[in-house]
């Protein structure tokens, strides 16, 4: 049974709750001043161990090169950003080991992240510093040469891990990371376009399942030498079947107890609705924990009406509720910073998060679930695609002239509506006029049409922000993401039975249609509103 507080069908493991990642970056150009002193960075971390974090990940390599540190054997990062810490590391100062250092000093685990592919190659390149360290550009045998439709692949460089070259170079920069610092582990980073050739991800598991066997053993053989385990953790696409087209064998990453944690997530959006008990059933057969991924957004849709606000409170508080109730151990934090112009800034918008961490004060707070189309309206890797080749734009499409279209949406939502003071359900029909009727069902129970709000005045807010301008404007798209306009809003109060919790299933259908109706209906956006 699940539990009626949390909503959740166990309880959280262990006592890591927060993980905050920190990309190559982010904060070096928001954040940090130039030139940057050993006080700022011991600074920032007090700003996170004040904030709660449990565990802080730097990511210390994208692109062949180091971030964050230096030494012989591989390329700094010539970007400019990361020309800020030349000075402290030309006085013999590793600005990683500060970071280390402080993040211990606090309390805090410190892990080093290591970005395996990496797609900003078009960023380094418009600042001159070319695609990326000197072991990948000066050896294009060793890139993957073919790409899957989407001009967003044209973007970056990304190594070809079929290549035993690569895959060595790779490890080698783990390794170095960690006999250098003395880190608490590493967190490998599968976030990116590709690691093999288009197709042959599914046939080539095996091969990076080697690197990441190769990196557990050594951790394992240098954990006695400090008097403990090192950590693995992955990153890794939100859903199985992503993960194995991309070559990640990621069930075998977890039965076979290569990893200490898994961190299932998206590049920048927060998806409430994600299979992440997936990870779960697999993860709790073992000690492998489950940190899903919290992003800045919950869809290239929400990002350009709202000129990137972030998820409010409210809406956190739900995706954590859905986590918790998946069976997830804890949150991770990634690209939290990237909506740096948004009130209260950086780095007051952390303190808040640590209640993300607690699912009793999680279920405690009114909680406002959003279901969109995730990646609709993007057309870097075909329209409604992410990177990895997957549509992510659910929607229940009603044709006209059918007498009798209809469609179902499958949301998960981990409540015991019960005991809320009061939920509902919304749903926006784009496209549906006046004279249009349908017919709303919750979980094979018809919704009466009396218990059916309907109107076509919702007030909404539409700045048309860009959503992607970089990689836009380089390749020439839309800076702006197309987005549906009029729309006819419903909603009806949840109540168990038919609501329950966990997967639930929206049916909607067309019983008139209009004459003069031009467009077929689409609903694509579902909120879900508890007040606790």
């Amino acid at each position: 049974m699940a539990d009626v507080t949390t909503g959740a069908a166990y309880a959280p493991r262990g006592d890591r709750r927060l993980v905050y990642v920190s990309d190559p970056s982010s904060i070096a150009i928001h954040h940090l001043p130039d030139p940057v002193g050993e006080h700022d960075l011991r600074r920032w971390i007090d700003d996170l161990a004040d904030a709660g974090m449990d565990t802080f990940v730097q990511e210390a390599y994208t692109q062949g090169w180091t971030t964050y540190w230096r030494c012989g054997r591989f390329d700094y990062d010539a970007r400019l950003q990361h020309r800020r810490f030349l000075p402290l590391l030309d006085s013999g100062v590793q600005p990683l080991q500060v970071l280390l250092d402080q993040s211990h000093k606090r309390g805090m685990e410190f892990l080093a992240g290591v970005r395996i592919n990496d797609n900003h190659g078009h960023v380094s390149v418009a600042q001159g510093v070319g695609a990326g360290a000197r072991f990948l550009v000066d050896n294009p045998h060793l890139q993957i040469q073919e790409a899957p439709p989407g001009p967003y692949y044209k973007l970056s460089t990304p190594l070809d891990f079929t290549h035993p070259e690569v895959r060595e170079y790779v490890f080698s920069v783990v390794e170095e990371l960690a006999r250098t610092f003395d880190v608490d582990g590493i967190e490998l980073c599968f976030r990116d376009h590709r690691y093999f050739p288009p197709g042959r991800g599914a046939d080539s598991q095996h091969l990076m399942t080697g690197l990441v066997r190769r990196v557990r053993e050594m951790l394992d053989a240098l954990g006695p030498l400090r008097g403990r385990r090192f950590l693995l953790g992955a990153r890794v696409y939100q859903t199985l079947d992503e993960c194995h087209s991309q070559g990640l064998d990621v069930p075998g990453w977890i039965t076979g107890g290569l990893l200490d944690y898994v961190a299932p997530s998206d590049v920048m959006h927060s998806d409430f609705n994600a299979p992440y008990e997936q990870f779960t059933r697999l993860a709790r057969e073992g000690d492998c924990m489950v940190y899903p991924g919290v992003l800045p957004w919950s869809s290239v849709r929400m990002r350009r009406r709202l000129a990137e606000q972030p998820l409010s409170p409210e809406q956190l508080r739900a995706l954590a509720q859905n986590f918790y109730g998946a069976g997830a151990d804890g949150v991770s934090f990634y690209n939290h910073f990237v909506p740096l112009g948004w009130a209260p800034f950086y780095p007051m918008m952390l303190f808040g998060l640590d209640e993300l961490g607690d699912p009793e004060r999680v279920a405690a707070g009114s909680r406002h679930y959003l279901f969109e189309p995730t990646w609709a309206g993007q057309l870097g890797f075909g329209e409604g695609r992410t990177s990895t080749g997957a549509l992510k734009a659910d929607r229940i499409a009603l044709k006209r002239g059918d007498s009798s279209s209809g469609g179902r949406y499958r949301l998960r939502v981990y409540e015991d509506v019960g005991n809320a003071r009061r939920a509902m359900l919304l749903f926006r029909a784009y496209n549906l006029t006046d004279a249009d009727e349908v017919r709303v069902s919750l979980n094979g129970s018809p919704v009466p049409d009396a218990d059916l709000g309907r109107r076509t005045d919702e007030r909404r807010i539409d700045v048309a922000a860009p959503t992607d301008p970089s990689s836009n404007a380089t390749l020439g798209l839309p800076l702006v993401a197309k987005a549906p306009s009029s729309c006819t809003t419903f909603w009806f109060r949840l109540t168990a039975p038919p609501f329950r919790c966990g997967e639930n299933e929206l049916e909607v259908t067309l019983t008139e249609s209009d004459p003069a109706g031009e467009s077929d209906v689409v609903i694509d956006e579902i909120e879900v509103f508890v007040a606790a």
